[in-house]
């Protein structure tokens, strides 16, 4: 199965673009076909901005080429002086990453960051507190009485 993250990413409309076409070229010479690009969890755009990104996905940056071309992609921007912002959430509390670049040409600047939180997940524990219960009452029911 693997260890899983939530990725999330702001661009401008224009640094989407060119991210695009480099992780298009990157794929395009390694002859891979599949481009997380077209397979985001969600993506929005308004005010310039394009808010993109993917829920519970493998994302090893040195091991599948699709995560490699959005990461050189994210450098390409950087370089190119288009801004971003990168979050990824793992699965452990602690495993959180965060990079950003912000540009100084026109429409770069001011992006919004990824917000994110963390809370209790009270209707899952409930859930698990509830079967747990469920499954002792079961067995329960399925011991013999035995008359001594």
């Amino acid at each position: 199965m693997g260890y899983r993250s939530d990725v999330r990413i702001v661009t401008s409309k224009e640094g989407y673009e060119k991210l695009n076409e480099f992780v298009q070229k990157f794929l395009k010479e390694r002859n891979i076909d599949y481009n997380i690009l077209e397979e985001c969890d969600i993506k929005k755009e308004g005010n310039n901005q394009c808010y993109f990104g993917w829920n519970y996905v493998k994302w090893y940056e040195d091991d599948y080429d699709e995560i490699i071309a959005i990461m050189k992609g994210l450098d390409y921007l950087s370089e190119n002086d288009y801004s971003y912002r990168y979050s990824r959430i793992g699965e452990s509390y602690e495993d959180y990453d965060e990079q950003y670049y912000d540009g100084n040409g026109k429409g770069e600047l001011y992006l919004e960051y990824p917000s994110l939180i963390r809370e209790f997940d009270d209707e899952y524990v409930l859930s698990m507190l509830k079967e747990t219960s469920e499954l002792k009452n079961e067995k329960e029911e399925q011991k013999e009485e035995i008359d001594i």
